[in-house]
């Protein structure tokens, strides 16, 4: 990368950036045709950059080739309860020049990660497409690992499960406020086994009992409940998509879906699959989109069984702290 030179991008670089971003996409709609959507396009992502600039704190590096934008990574610092502050690289915040290697996304980071420390961010997480490997192998190469897939599945292709459990699956109406309550806990309860380990605070659980329980009264939210002798088995919720350059232009997110540890493996959630695909194919729809988390076994044998394919991870890195004062501008350390 030495006939590089590498700086700081701002707002004045959008429109290179947006050539850079749409030449990415071309290249993930060859194999994906659903994200040549209406969202690729120069005006929404100039637009999306542009909020990107203007509401949040963003910190970027840009590779320049004869005084020519070639690629750039930034990234939103933030903070919150669960992650502390850490740098997150949303879908749009990386890009490079389609004649370009693996490896200059690698000196990017390089250049960039050092910024983010600075602010305090020892957490970064990428959102990267997958058609074009260039990507993943970069942030393998970089100690980053996949933490969660985003799959899309066409509901035309879908084949519908055999050998399903007998149970009814109805839509769940304002009665149902306590059922979804006592059901929200389970995707928590896959999350914290192992060997995903996510850690379960009191405060987060109650705040997603609350959440859910909130479900039933929301007029664009689908909730399918599974259940048996009116006993609640399991659940599937679907919302509308708020178009993005990663999702279909006639898709629906399936954003949350359980069913009891106790009633796994007894075709329930095969169910609710089926009858899923049919009422949203129903309503119009073309593609479901949904995310897992990787680690979650359930979760990441059985989506891609439905017939999800990945469009993007997210993969993320965690730096050790003691960095901050273990480096060798450390004066004690000058002195040894």
């Amino acid at each position: 990368m030495n006939n590089c030179e590498f700086r700081s991008i701002t707002i004045n670089d959008m429109p290179v950036m947006t050539d850079l971003l749409i030449g990415r996409q071309n290249i993930e709609n060859k194999v994906l045709p659903f994200l040549k959507n209406s969202c690729l396009n120069v005006k929404y992502i100039t637009d999306k950059l542009e909020k990107l600039f203007v509401n949040s704190k963003v910190i970027g590096i840009g590779a320049f080739a004869n005084d020519e934008l070639v690629g750039y990574i930034m990234g939103e610092i933030k903070i919150d309860n669960r992650r502390g502050r850490y740098a997150w690289v949303p879908y749009e915040g990386i890009a490079i020049r389609t004649d370009q290697s693996s490896e200059l996304i690698r000196y990017l980071y390089a250049k960039v990660s050092v910024l983010w420390l600075e602010q305090g961010c020892f957490s970064h997480y990428t959102l990267i497409p997958i058609v074009n490997q260039v990507y993943y192998e970069a942030f393998l190469q970089l100690s980053f690992s996949i933490e969660q897939v985003h799959g899309v599945m066409n509901i035309e292709e879908y084949k519908p499960f055999e050998n399903v459990a007998d149970v009814d699956i109805r839509f769940a109406n304002k009665m149902d406020s306590e059922v979804m309550g006592k059901m929200s806990s389970i995707i928590s309860k896959f999350q914290n086994s192992a060997p995903v380990f996510i850690p379960a605070f009191p405060e987060v659980l109650a705040r997603i009992k609350e959440a859910f329980k909130g479900l039933v009264e929301e007029d664009d939210v689908i909730v399918l409940i599974a259940e048996k002798n009116m006993k609640e088995l399991g659940f599937q919720e679907y919302e509308i998509i708020t178009p993005n350059l990663m999702t279909p232009d006639d898709g629906i997110e399936l954003c949350t879906a359980g069913t009891y540890y106790s009633q796994m493996g007894s075709g329930i959630g095969k169910k609710l699959m089926n009858e899923g695909c049919k009422i949203i194919k129903e309503k119009g729809y073309g593609n479901i989109t949904t995310d897992w988390r990787i680690t979650n076994l359930v979760s990441s044998t059985f989506w891609p069984k439905c017939g999800f394919k990945p469009v993007a991870y997210r993969m993320v890195r965690f730096i050790d702290s003691n960095y901050a004062w273990a480096n060798f501008n450390n004066p004690s350390i000058k002195q040894l």
